[in-house]
């Protein structure tokens, strides 16, 4: 499909010394993101410690997968792999043979952590179980994207909270549950677009409010009354409060973007940034274009996933803390700069075409060079791959290490299997398992759940794979009066994602006073969108 290519765009194309892409911003999301997967957890052994580990990577691949002890360890040297580039053969040729040969990270764990195996893609965890995307979070479980976070389960896409249940898309709120696009709250249920709201029950665009139910007033006596005749921690009281406040909630007024604190910039999800053009889940970034995921980072395009002090980021993905000058990037985090075509690279710098580099510098398909000769040889391969034409994208979907859908694109742009083979990209077919059946008969107050549930074996409603309630989940359960799950993590994480706009800006008008906007609320769809001055005027 055409695209427009704008000039911020070609201005930062020359700052990076980069071709123009050949792709729309969603398919290079895509291609990104094709390259990650979260969820999907298998067991191996590791074929230097013998260790049982737990691995991203399936056992049907052709490559090595190390521990994370043994690849830190004096027992991988990276460069035990390196070669001399060959200018008679294509760079993406050499490159796929080299990261074939070169041993993994069994998962995506940025050291240092604290009891939390049981998580990928993560980095500075203590006590966190079967997490992902997350950061800096401590006794949460069933997540992802969630960071800066304490006590909090089965949540997508918050920071900075603690103890909150079943929220998409908070932060800064306290005791929130049941909650979407809503921040500095607590002790509430079922908001959706509120802002500093506590003691709140099924409300929408509220601000500053304090005991309502149903967008309407109560005084403090009639609230806590309300809140006696209904036991939230019935499952069968949950299910029914959920469909109540999605019938009065969904044909609410909404704002055009989802966020607050912006300047100049467009997208959804975005909070405190400024310049950040067509970008999705953004937190405190500044001249940003066409980016995901992304954490305090500045100067970057096609980014997606983490941050955290990254500047001048193109086309890369799963790169974070303390970067500088990164093009065409996988996996490459902690103090990594100027790096080019690098996979899985560590406190690396000035490297090209490289694979599992630890605090290494001028180096070229894992092999060390001076500075001149570094430089000579880097400017020679680039020429060449211009000729070629391959100089300029990230990595193929086709070479991608894992199967379309295993990764996070396939959970944004979901494809049927038919569609991904004909395209030529990897596809895994479930492996066959027989589900046990529950032969526990789960009560529906948890007060009424006996410590004895930890040991049982419950199955999934939805989808009826099997799962477990660990005794930190069911501490949280009975603390914080939630009834337990009648479905598994996966189906849960799924459910929550459903909620979520599709990232992709479409032009609409505003329904109040016909401003052109963009937004991600698609046409057809039962809520009311007005742009943010007019949304603001209708809010309490």
């Amino acid at each position: 499909m055409d695209f427009p290519i704008l000039d911020e765009d070609k201005e930062f194309y020359r700052m990076m010394e980069v071709p123009e892409p050949s792709m729309c911003p969603v398919c290079r999301m895509q291609r990104r993101l094709s390259y990650r997967n979260e969820r999907n957890l298998y067991k191996m052994k590791c074929p230097v410690s013998g260790k049982e580990i737990l691995s991203c990577f399936s056992t049907d691949k052709d490559f090595v997968v190390y521990d994370i002890d043994v690849w830190w360890s004096d027992k991988y040297d990276p460069f035990e792999y390196g070669v001399d580039y060959d200018f008679s053969r294509p760079f993406f040729e050499q490159f796929y043979e080299l990261r074939s040969r070169v041993p993994r990270l069994a998962l995506q764990q940025q050291k240092p952590n604290w009891n939390s195996e049981y998580c990928n893609c993560m980095s500075q965890n203590k006590n966190c179980y079967l997490v992902f995307s997350t950061n800096r979070c401590e006794d949460c479980y069933y997540g992802s994207w969630v960071n800066d976070c304490k006590d909090c389960i089965d949540n997508y896409a918050i920071f900075s909270c603690e103890l909150c249940y079943d929220c998409v898309h908070c932060a800064d709120s306290y005791d929130l549950k049941y909650s979407q696009d809503c921040r500095n709250c607590k002790s509430s249920y079922f908001l959706r677009d509120c802002i500093g709201c506590m003691d709140c029950f099924a409300c929408s665009n509220l601000r500053n409010k304090q005991y309502y139910v149903f967008n309407k007033r109560k005084t403090k006596e009639e609230y806590e009354m309300f809140m006696k005749s209904v036991n939230m921690g019935s499952y069968r009281v949950v299910v029914d409060g959920k469909e109540k406040a999605s019938g009065i909630l969904n044909d609410l007024i909404v704002k055009e973007y989802h966020g607050e604190n912006i300047e100049n910039s467009s997208g959804d999800y975005i909070h405190d940034c400024k310049n950040v053009y067509d970008s999705f889940s953004c937190n405190n970034c500044e001249d940003v274009r066409y980016s995901q995921f992304i954490e305090m980072s500045k100067n970057c395009m096609d980014y997606s996933h983490w941050g955290v002090h990254g500047d001048r980021i193109y086309d890369s993905q799963a790169c974070g803390y303390d970067l500088f000058n990164l093009r065409f990037c996988n996996l490459c985090w902690s103090g990594c700069s100027d790096l080019t075509y690098c996979d899985h690279c560590f406190s690396a710098k000035k490297c090209f075409g490289c694979v599992g580099m630890k605090k290494n510098e001028y180096c070229i398909f894992n092999k060390q060079y001076t500075k001149e000769k570094y430089e000579e040889l880097v400017s020679r391969i680039i020429e060449q791959m211009n000729k070629n034409g391959e100089f300029g994208e990230f990595f193929s979907i086709e070479k991608s290490l894992f199967a379309y859908n295993e990764t996070r694109a396939f959970e944004l742009i979901p494809m049927k299997k038919e569609e991904v083979l004909r395209k030529g990209w990897p596809w895994k077919d479930k492996d066959p398992k027989d589900y046990l059946p529950q032969n526990y008969d789960i009560p529906d107050d948890i007060q009424d759940v006996s410590p004895g549930i930890v040991d049982e074996i419950l199955a999934c409603k939805s989808c009826g794979k099997n799962y477990r309630v660990i005794p930190q989940e069911l501490s949280f359960y009975q603390r914080g009066n939630v009834p337990i799950p009648r479905m598994c993590p996966d189906c849960r994480h799924f459910e929550r994602m459903r909620k979520e706009n599709p990232y992709v800006l479409q032009k609409r008008k505003c329904e109040k006073c016909g401003k052109d906007i963009e937004t991600t609320y698609e046409k057809g769809r039962s809520e009311m969108v007005y742009c943010e001055g007019c949304y603001l005027k209708s809010i309490y």
